[in-house]
């Protein structure tokens, strides 16, 4: 049996979500995730598809809410 805490949700996003999810929290467009990232606007938009499912949200707006309540973002 562990005495480990229950994860948090965003705890099992990958790194590169997890970079993904802050930007596009802070306000960033997918267009600039894209070329900050060095990835293409797809990927973002399959990422950001990931994250919605791993954290059950549907929106940007809840995604906002989420990263600022985690205290994903500054």
């Amino acid at each position: 049996m562990s005495s480990a805490q229950p994860r948090q949700a965003h705890e099992r996003l990958t790194d590169r979500e997890l970079q993904v999810l802050r930007m596009l929290a802070v306000g960033h467009p997918v267009k600039l995730v894209a070329a900050r990232l060095d990835i293409s606007i797809s990927s973002v938009n399959t990422y950001r598809g990931r994250i919605f499912a791993k954290l059950q949200l549907k929106s940007n707006a809840e995604l906002i809410r989420y990263a600022i309540q985690h205290g994903l973002v500054n």
